[in-house]
C-alpha cells in the first residue's frame, strides 16, 4: 500500500491531524495550487500571495523534516490530484477534515479510486462533537456561555480546580473596560512587517502574471493593490509576531480593541488571524502563550480577557455554529429580508463610508 496525504492550504503546521497519523518515509505529502479557486470568488491579490507562498514554504519545511513533499501547480485541483495518485500509486489519501464543507464536497465529488480517510481535525480547540454535545444542552447558544465553558475547560485564566475553579479577578467579562472613545490623534504601535524572500517574490509574479491573463480575457481584476506585500509566510514569522504582539501591544490592547481611527489601520490588534487561519497557529499555544505573558507581564486583565476572548471565545464558537446549523443556515432569512443588497458590495472601497 502507497499511503497519501494531501495538505490544504489552511492546515500548514506540521502536527496537524493527517500528518500526525503518519511519520516521513511512510508517506507522500501533497499540496496543490489550483487556479480553480477563483471560480468560487475573486480573491484578494494578496490573499493569494498569502496562501500559496504559505504552501511553498511549509512544504520545503516538510521537506527538511523527511517528507516526501510534491507541489503541483495546476488550472484544477481534480486533474492535479488524479495524476498524483497514478503516478505515485497511491491507493490511500488521508485528508485533515477541511474547515470548509463545501471542499469536502468537492473533494468527495471527484470519486478518486482510492481509500480516501478523512482524519478528524485538530485546527480547533473543540470538535464538532464536543461542540453539538454542548449546544445540545441549551435553547439558546450565547457565545458568553460558551466562552466560559471554554475558559474552565482548557483552564484559562481560572484559580482553583475542577468545580470549585472560578475566574481570575472574580469576573468573566471586562468587556466595559474596553471600550473607551479613541482620542483622533490616537496612534498604535508600529506593526512587524516582513521583506518577501525569492519564493514570495515568485508568487506576487505569478499573481501579477494570473491577474494580467484574466484581464486579457476579459474577466474583472483581482481585489486589492498587489504590494506592498508585507506579512508573514512561515511558522517561524508567525511565532515572532505573536511575540512582538506580546511585547509591543498586548498591554494596551484592551482599552480600544473596538476602536477605528481614520490613517491607522493596526491600532493594538494581534494581527495573527491569518497566521491561526492558515494554521501556522494552533489556538491554545497562543492562548498559553498569551496567559502566561500577560500574568508575568501584570498586563491588565480586561485586556488580556479581551484578547484570550477573540479566540478561546469567538473564533472556536463561530466554527462551532457553522457546522452545528448545517448547510442550510447561509441561506435562512429571519427577518425576512427581500430588498437587493447594495451594488457597491462587489468592490473594495466602494462604499463611500469611512468605516469600510
Amino acid at each position: 500500500m502507497s499511503l497519501g496525504i494531501w495538505v490544504l492550504g489552511d492546515q500548514l503546521h506540521p502536527q496537524q491531524a493527517a500528518l500526525g497519523s503518519s511519520s516521513p518515509g511512510q508517506a507522500r505529502v501533497l499540496l496543490v495550487e489550483s487556479l480553480s479557486v477563483l471560480e468560487q470568488r475573486a480573491y484578494h491579490r494578496q490573499k493569494l500571495v498569502l496562501v500559496w507562498s504559505a504552501m511553498r514554504h511549509f512544504g520545503a519545511e516538510l521537506a527538511g523534516l523527511g517528507w516526501q513533499v510534491d507541489h503541483l501547480e495546476s488550472d484544477r485541483f481534480g486533474s492535479a490530484v488524479q495524476g498524483w495518485i497514478s503516478s505515485h500509486g497511491i491507493s490511500e489519501l488521508r485528508i485533515m477534515e477541511p474547515a470548509d464543507r463545501g471542499f469536502r464536497a468537492a473533494i468527495e465529488a471527484l470519486e478518486l479510486p482510492l481509500t480516501l480517510v478523512w482524519v478528524p481535525s485538530n485546527a480547533f480547540l473543540w470538535s464538532r462533537e464536543a461542540f453539538a454535545h454542548w449546544a445540545g444542552g441549551y435553547k439558546q447558544l450565547r457565545m458568553e456561555l460558551f466562552y466560559r465553558e471554554g475558559r474552565r475547560r482548557f483552564a484559562v485564566l481560572m484559580e482553583g480546580t475542577g468545580k470549585a475553579a472560578q475566574p481570575l479577578g472574580g469576573r468573566w467579562n471586562f468587556d466595559q473596560d474596553n471600550r473607551k472613545p479613541p482620542p483622533k490623534t490616537l496612534q498604535g504601535p508600529a506593526p512587524l512587517w516582513f521583506e518577501p524572500d525569492a519564493i514570495t517574490r515568485a508568487v506576487i509574479d505569478k499573481v501579477r502574471t494570473l491577474d494580467g491573463q484574466r484581464l486579457a480575457a476579459g474577466q474583472p481584476a483581482l481585489p486589492g493593490a498587489l504590494e506592498p506585500f508585507r506579512w508573514g509566510v512561515t511558522r517561524a514569522q508567525a511565532l515572532q509576531l505573536l511575540e512582538h504582539f506580546i511585547a509591543t501591544r498586548l498591554a494596551g490592547f484592551g482599552p480600544y480593541q473596538d476602536a477605528m481611527v481614520s490613517g491607522e489601520p493596526t491600532l493594538w490588534h494581534a494581527l495573527l488571524s491569518p497566521y491561526l487561519n492558515l494554521g501556522l497557529l494552533q489556538p491554545l499555544e497562543v492562548i498559553r502563550r498569551l496567559e502566561q505573558a500577560g500574568l508575568e507581564l501584570d498586563v491588565p486583565l480586561a485586556g488580556l480577557e479581551g484578547v484570550i476572548r477573540q479566540i478561546l471565545g469567538w473564533r472556536e464558537y463561530t466554527h462551532g455554529l457553522y457546522w452545528w446549523f448545517g448547510p442550510e443556515y447561509g441561506k435562512r432569512n429571519y427577518f425576512g429580508a427581500q430588498r437587493h443588497l447594495p451594488a457597491w458590495l462587489d468592490g473594495l472601497g466602494c462604499s463611500g463610508m469611512a468605516c469600510l
